[in-house]
């Protein structure tokens, strides 16, 4: 009788091995490819700022506008197709308006820009 206990007690030890290492299993796998667990990536509003300003034409101003002058919005997850307009406002005079608008979308997941 002693035999049977212990026999189904290492049984029921093993099956409930077999099973939390089946769940740890599952809740790694859930985890790993779940795209809320991975955080998002943005785009770096210094390198955009940047690109922004190499990109207006600087007749539009009396004075080169500064990376202080560009205003983009300030949470941009990077995602394909999203495109948004950046403001640079500098200084102006007679001549110029001293302000431009960069049309700005965003080309493919690494984060590339094109600029209008």
């Amino acid at each position: 009788m002693t035999d049977q206990r212990s026999f189904a007690r290492t049984v029921i030890a093993l099956s409930l091995a077999v099973i939390a290492c089946c769940v740890l299993t599952f809740t790694i796998m859930l985890l790993a490819g779940s795209p809320a667990v991975q955080p998002q990536r943005v785009l770096d509003q210094d390198a955009l700022a940047r690109a922004v300003l190499n990109n207006v034409s600087s007749a539009d101003f009396a004075a080169p506008p500064t990376i202080d002058d560009v205003s983009c919005p300030a949470y941009l997850p990077v995602e394909v197709g999203r495109e948004f307009e950046c403001d640079v406002d500098g200084v102006g005079d007679g001549n110029s308006s001293g302000h431009a608008w960069v049309k700005v979308k965003i080309k493919d997941d690494q984060g590339d820009l094109s600029l209008n």
